[in-house]
């Protein structure tokens, strides 16, 4: 017997290019795999997504996108909602308010569903009410919608994944060249936009502490984002500026994590932490919060420790920068974790998703991994 196909329609508002939009990527990819499935996606226009998506054969339906519901972005949605799909998810806030709106004038009803990858609380948890499905990334995430009234059975809990193919081929020495570390130097860094909740200020004030007993370390964090100019003021505060780079944007930065030495992720605030599934992958020692979903990415691949302390930061880094051994074996350790998360897993419970809200087929369990 034929399977009926199904039309998925994909909405992303963002015109940055951040995990998120990686995810969208990494799902669209795996879902072209899917033969009974088709997929198109709406996009801002001239947005990397958006080109990330044609180069992986998507159609894509561009849209100017200005704001959370613009007016453009709008019109665009309504005419392409008219021609009817089986499933529309939303990928952010702003996607998915779009989609009620549209949806609501076009007066079709096709199941929507909202991905949730942050860890904060909405400030509009009445439109993520209205989604027929949520998707958290991590059962923290889960966890705060439900402290907000949103109902835990509309809730399916999908990890984000990491195809190891995105880890090759390997582009040895780009993060070491750019971070401006000698073949010498150990190379301790971080991956993630220069913005409050990555919390880049207490890994620099760690850098601090380790800095003085320890030279040969080289410290950088690999990002763009509003606080460089505080950040720098940092750095030159703490007489860093020989000893810690701010590296900014280093495109595709996951084939070049193997020229770190050790990877640190600092957050106050982390949905789940995809660059550090990437980390681990990559066989890094992990120097990570216990913040949002890192906490469960954890396994006995590292210990969490608290958001926010320089001092519990430090001492995690000189303990692998000490013993060479040690940063070997909890490498290894990372990266058999960071198998649990995989592309594949996140694409299978994604269409399982999908045909529980068209009522194909019961709904997936989704367990912590």
């Amino acid at each position: 017997m034929s399977i009926k196909p199904l039309r998925v329609l994909h909405i992303d508002s963002a015109r940055e290019y951040r995990g998120g939009q990686n995810q969208v990527r990494s799902l669209m990819a795996g879902l072209r795999r899917v033969s009974h499935l088709s997929q198109t996606l709406v996009a801002a226009r001239g947005s990397r997504l958006s080109q990330e998506a044609l180069d992986l054969g998507v159609e894509v339906r561009p849209v100017r996108w200005g704001g959370a519901v613009d007016a453009a972005a709008l019109s665009g949605l309504v005419r392409t909602l008219g021609e009817g799909w089986d499933v529309v998810h939303a990928h952010d806030s702003h996607a998915l308010q779009s989609a009620l709106v549209a949806r609501a004038l076009v007066g079709r009803s096709a199941p929507l569903i909202a991905a949730r990858r942050v860890d904060f609380p909405t400030r509009r948890p009445g439109i993520w009410r209205r989604a027929d499905r949520i998707v958290a990334v991590s059962q923290c995430i889960r966890d705060v919608l439900v402290r907000q009234g949103i109902e835990q059975s509309r809730i399916e809990v999908i990890y984000s994944g990491i195809d190891p193919a995105d880890l090759q081929p390997s582009r040895v020495g780009v993060l070491r060249d750019a971070a401006g570390a000698a073949p010498a130097d150990l190379l301790v860094a971080a991956v993630g936009a220069l913005v409050p909740h990555k919390d880049h200020a207490t890994f620099i004030r760690a850098a601090s502490i380790v800095a003085g007993s320890r030279p040969g370390i080289r410290f950088a964090v690999f990002g763009e984002g509003p606080l460089r100019e505080s950040l720098e003021a940092l750095v030159f505060e703490l007489d860093l500026k020989d000893r810690f780079c701010l590296a900014g944007h280093i495109p595709d930065t996951i084939r070049s994590l193997g020229d770190l030495d050790v990877f640190v992720m600092p957050s106050r605030e982390e949905g789940l932490g995809t660059a550090c599934i990437e980390a681990m992958l990559a066989g890094l020692p992990i120097v990570a919060t216990s913040a949002g979903g890192l906490g469960e990415l954890a396994g006995d691949a590292f210990l969490p420790i608290d958001p926010g302390r320089p001092d519990q930061l430090a001492r995690q880094i000189q303990l692998f920068v000490d013993a060479p051994e040690a940063r070997k074996k909890a490498g290894l350790r990372a990266n058999q974790r960071g198998q649990a998360f995989s592309a594949e897993a996140m694409v299978a419970g994604t269409i399982g998703c999908y045909e529980q809200v068209t009522h194909r087929l019961p709904a997936p369990t989704v367990s912590a991994p």
